[in-house]
């Protein structure tokens, strides 16, 4: 028995038995040669027949043998299914019929239009054995969460008979081999385990177990002994997720707007969805990434209350991004993004004005120390007659003349009265606001 086991092995790795190629004699008219035989890979009982001819084939009969030489059975309604008639594979149209499961030699007489008969022996096996096939296994619950991780797997195996083709579920004591792959975040393999399982009268299996991640399973009828020709079996793969709970970060930034060189405070809470409600997250360590600053710190860690805070001196306007990564299967990856603008040094370095005749010339050059300078500066030039209410009465654009941001106007007030000018930075520079110069009257 331990050699038929042994010999079986090889039979089980693949259906597809390919013999040596069996010539026929040379005749007159042609020659036939039967390439191989063996069973149908989808229907076990059925036989197929690789043949290559000069001439069409006409009939083909295939002669099962025992393993003392007895012939079993013979079938000759063979159909092409591929190929043609003088190069094809032939499969006959119902299937063999035999008293016991087991493997059996395929001799087979083929004979061509013109008349041309061969006989070859050996040219493959019948592979008279139940396949094993599964029901999809179904799981308790499609998912498991943070409290709910407890799975039952159900599952049912069949088998398909080779004489008659019926699909009906294995008896009692069959072995089931119950893979359990762990999976992690990222959906990869993380941990495994089995199980070995029996089936019950009606073939029917199942195990229970508790989750901790998210788990593929697969069912397995491995090839027994104790059930002879009985092929081996497995399962489609079930994937049963884990629903991951809601976790928040919370950044406040603060100021939203700070002038450069000064520091800015990120501060916030991280914290989980619970069974009971949202709880924080102690001790738990947080990226921290700063769009274009170096100098910020990486990580930043929660107290006991969930709640954190880091400074840093930005380098310019960027966002900055806190994010909560873990590798808890039951928690979510969360981050969150807050934007912030740093407003960048302006000032007057000089700034004049004088009276000529009825027009007042007004020159002077606006600086920008920081790390940007606007695209196209304008300087507002202002009037007051007391120094206190100011009405702007020019604005003029700066440019770069080696030295600075030039600007300059002539303007027409015999009054006099005072002079200055205003530089508005909008939302990335620093409001600016030159010294103020009084002027005479015109004479």
């Amino acid at each position: 028995m331990r050699r038929i086991i042994a010999a079986l092995a090889g039979i089980l790795a693949g259906l597809t038995l390919i013999a040596g190629p069996q010539p026929a004699t040379a005749q007159s008219l042609g020659t036939i040669t039967i390439n191989w035989s063996g069973s149908d890979n989808d229907d076990l009982g059925k036989i197929r027949v690789s043949t290559t001819s000069d001439q069409p084939i006409a009939t083909l009969k295939a002669h099962v043998i025992s393993a003392t030489g007895q012939e079993l059975a013979a079938i000759d309604d063979f159909a092409l299914t591929s190929g043609t008639s003088t190069n094809g594979i032939w499969t006959t149209r119902t299937r063999v019929q035999l008293t016991e499961l087991g493997t059996y030699r395929i001799d087979v007489e083929a004979t061509d239009t013109e008349g041309t008969h061969v006989t070859a022996e050996r040219t493959g096996q019948l592979i008279y054995m139940v396949k094993t096939v599964f029901d999809p296994l179904a799981p308790s619950r499609p998912t498991v969460d943070y409290t709910h991780r407890h799975v039952t797997v159900k599952g049912r195996i069949y088998g398909i008979w080779p004489g008659s083709g019926e699909r009906k579920p294995l008896g009692q004591g069959f072995p089931i081999s119950f893979a359990i792959s762990y999976l992690n975040k990222q959906g990869g393999y993380a941990d495994f385990d089995h199980a070995e399982l029996t089936t019950d009268a009606k073939g029917r299996f199942q195990h229970s177990l508790t989750l901790k991640m998210g788990a593929e399973f697969t069912a397995t009828y491995p090839y027994s002994n104790d059930h002879l020709w009985y092929m081996r079996g497995t399962s489609d793969k079930l994937i049963v997720k884990a629903k991951e709970s809601a976790t928040e970060v919370k950044v406040n930034v603060a100021p939203v707007r700070v002038n450069a060189g000064d520091q800015l405070t990120v501060s916030g809470l991280a914290r989980w969805r619970s069974p009971s409600g949202w709880q924080p997250i102690p001790d738990a360590t947080l990226g921290v990434r700063v769009e274009n600053t170096n100098n910020a710190p990486r990580s930043v860690t929660t107290d006991a209350q969930g709640r954190y805070s880091l400074t840093f001196v930005p380098y310019t306007t960027g966002t900055v991004t806190v994010a909560y990564s873990t590798e808890d299967p039951f928690k979510a990856n969360s981050s969150t993004i807050v934007p912030f603008t740093v407003a960048h040094p302006a000032s007057f370095s000089d700034f004049k004005a004088v009276r000529e005749a009825a027009e007042v010339v007004v020159t002077g050059h606006l600086a920008f120390t920081g790390s940007s300078t606007p695209a196209d500066p304008q300087a507002i030039i202002e009037f007051s007659a007391d120094g206190t209410t100011w009405a702007a009465r020019s604005t003029r654009p700066a440019y770069w003349d080696g030295s600075g941001y030039a600007f300059g106007d002539a303007i027409t007030e015999p009054a006099a009265g005072h002079w200055r000018a205003r530089f508005e930075g909008g939302e990335h520079f620093q409001d600016a606001l030159s010294q103020s110069v009084e002027v005479g009257a015109a004479q």
